[in-house]
């Protein structure tokens, strides 16, 4: 159990996007929602880093997030698209409607943490996915050696010394500096990661602190886990390159289908 809702990193929604300003799995999820050629469902879509882009091909999307902040800000960046933005959870909604193509990203499939938390997602997916429709998302290789750990990615270890990553200028212009420490529950599979951002404003410094929590999802579990819950592995890959997956890739992306 934890004693957040997983959900502090995202109370700032125009400064998570000054953060993030990559674009990481977009063309591959536009590539995808062109295969599927139909309507598209994002789950856990943010500020429509990836949504946005799918609407600009002009198929119709919806955009689903729990945090409102969050679907306010990607209302204001995507006036005239085609993109309904929805508040609800993952793990309870009810859309009344299949679509050709339903995705996560942002390594957005490990905020699920638990198994109850994972199969509940699942079954709203199974229930919302066209028969002949795909279901795609990626998660973060827990086979990836820590010695291999590229920036962005968090090995299964605990770790109480604050570790540096990219800063960045918030929306006031001040200079962010990013840091993080984390602790690993082997038994739940659980990254306990704490982030720090802190500034200067004058003589007057800053600190926002979040936690976050990241469950790995072995590669043959996560074979397992869609199995049992209705879904096929089409294909897997390693990397946004479409590298097969294997212990060095960064991550596991997996395309899927209902089985019906």
């Amino acid at each position: 159990m934890l004693d957040h809702n997983n959900l502090e990193e995202f109370s700032d929604p125009i400064n998570y996007d000054m953060q993030d300003r990559s674009d990481t799995g977009v063309a591959f999820y536009r590539a995808l929602a062109q295969e599927a050629g139909g309507s598209v469902l994002e789950i856990a879509c943010g500020t429509g880093r990836v949504t946005i882009p799918i609407a600009e091909l002009g198929f119709p999307i919806t955009g689903l997030d729990i945090v409102p902040g969050m679907l306010a800000q990607a209302r204001s960046k995507s006036l005239g698209l085609p993109v309904q933005w929805v508040q609800a959870d993952a793990r309870t909604f009810d859309l009344h409607e299949r679509f050709r193509l339903i995705y996560l990203t942002g390594n957005a499939f490990q905020a699920f943490v638990t198994n109850a938390e994972q199969e509940a997602l699942l079954q709203r997916v199974w229930a919302h996915l066209d028969d002949e429709g795909f279901f795609a998302f990626e998660t973060r290789n827990p086979l990836l050696p820590n010695t291999k750990t590229p920036a962005g990615f968090f090995a299964l270890e605990t770790n109480t010394e604050e570790k540096g990553w990219p800063s960045f200028v918030n929306a006031n212009g001040y200079k962010v500096r990013v840091s993080t420490t984390q602790v690993y529950d082997h038994v739940a599979q659980v990254v306990h990661l704490t982030s720090y951002k802190r500034w200067q404003e004058g003589e007057q410094e800053y600190i926002k602190i979040a936690r976050t929590a990241l469950r790995y999802t072995f590669p043959q579990e996560l074979v397992a886990l869609l199995h049992y819950n209705g879904f096929t592995v089409l294909r897997q890959y390693g990397d946004w390159d479409l590298e097969p997956l294997s212990a060095a890739s960064p991550s596991i992306i997996s395309v899927c289908r209902k089985r019906t």
